[in-house]
């Protein structure tokens, strides 16, 4: 038997395979493409890029076993003996993988997101009856107003803030709910927005506020090193450098530490699981302040004055980095509020508490590694 995961070369994924292994999996079938280089390798670097030790990678390559597969594909690019073969071994599926553009249109991330949910499913069917599903999906979905609903007549503007990844999720959702059917479980785990506040190499899979402060990083190194100490250290009378992010001033983002996230993954999947779908959201319990978070950004670039608006009109080359990668963070209380979910401190009463979620957080998880004044 074996666990079969999808998405183990992501910032999420990877800790959750590293975790899965720490606890005793014996077996994980890890499905991918190849990319630039094989996926084994792939796989391999993620997890050091999380923090495997030697020790852990070794053992990682003794227990994991790497498929390619093409999830958009019927039975995922596999021979039909091969696909059954891997579906009736499975003790467990973890569906990390999907595209997280938030600036994808829905008919561009819709192959990937929907599509491939929808095959992953089709090797769930050849599964022993009670293997879960675990579908990893985000706390956003539920924050788009239903259709015709109240809240989406009174604010026409509003459809247009909901991105094609919201929507792709959603169906998402909508598959494994069609999948189940009330016979098979599965679990639909909603994270808000992941951080971390550890090292993160600049070859690992990043989060949303590791990219914006490498793309700060980025604004300090294009100036002159001989005015960077203006940059990095504020002096009266001197106007600071500009950067505008969408968003609003107003706005609270639900950030969550993935530490916390795989632990309760884990502690969710060791639960019983019944027939049917059961939905939890993985947030944190205080949101962060937008306000918060250009105050961090204050404390790192004393020089840079980071703006928060509804619209970027001709934005330069950071902006034009940083502001599809945080499209919408700014704008929308990321919470989980579907009236399905299950909240996590009553499935999981002794699940500890997250790390809080203040400056000094907010300034690690930006991973900035500033460049030396002359």
């Amino acid at each position: 038997m074996t666990v079969v995961m999808t998405g183990a070369t992501g910032f999420l994924g990877s800790r959750l395979l590293r975790a899965l292994l720490a606890t005793g999996t014996d077996r994980v079938t890890v499905l991918g493409r190849d990319g630039l280089r094989p996926l084994a390798e792939r796989v391999a670097a993620a997890l050091h890029g999380c923090g495997a030790t030697e020790d852990e990678l070794v053992r990682a390559h003794e227990r994991v076993t790497a498929v390619r597969v093409d999830l958009t594909r019927p039975r995922l690019g596999l021979t039909p003996d091969a696909h059954r073969w891997l579906g009736e071994r499975a003790e467990a599926i973890w569906h990390c993988a999907a595209a997280l553009s938030p600036a994808g249109t829905e008919a561009a991330l819709t192959p990937v997101n929907v599509t491939g949910t929808c095959r992953l499913t089709e090797l769930a069917d050849h599964a022993p009856a009670g293997v879960p599903f675990l579908h990893l999906s985000t706390a956003c979905v539920s924050a788009e107003p239903a259709p015709g609903s109240r809240e989406r007549r009174s604010s026409p503007a509003a459809a247009d803030a909901f991105t094609g990844y919201q929507r792709t999720e959603r169906r998402a959702e909508e598959v494994v709910r069609a999948w189940s059917d009330g016979r098979r479980p599965a679990l639909v785990l909603r994270p808000s927005v992941l951080a971390t506040d550890g090292p993160l190499p600049d070859t690992a899979a990043q989060q949303p506020l590791s990219t914006l402060g490498s793309g700060l990083s980025a604004l300090v190194e294009q100036v002159p090193a001989s005015l960077r100490g203006l940059v990095l250290g504020r002096r009266a009378g001197l106007p600071r450098l500009r950067v505008r992010i969408l968003g609003d001033p107003a706005a609270r983002v639900n950030i969550v530490p993935v530490e916390y996230a795989v632990d309760a993954m884990l502690r969710l999947a060791r639960l019983p699981h019944p027939p049917g779908v059961t939905t939890y959201p993985l947030v944190h319990p205080d949101e962060t302040p937008a306000r918060a978070l250009v105050a961090a950004v204050a404390e790192l670039f004393p020089g840079v004055e980071l703006i928060l608006q509804p619209a970027v009109d001709r934005p330069n080359l950071v902006e034009r980095r940083i502001n599809p990668v945080l499209a919408g963070l700014l704008r929308h209380d990321r919470r989980s509020r579907a009236a399905d979910r299950v909240p996590l401190g009553r499935a999981l009463p002794g699940l500890p508490c997250p790390a809080p979620v203040d400056g000094a957080y907010l300034r690690a998880a930006m991973n900035v590694r500033l460049p030396v004044p002359p």
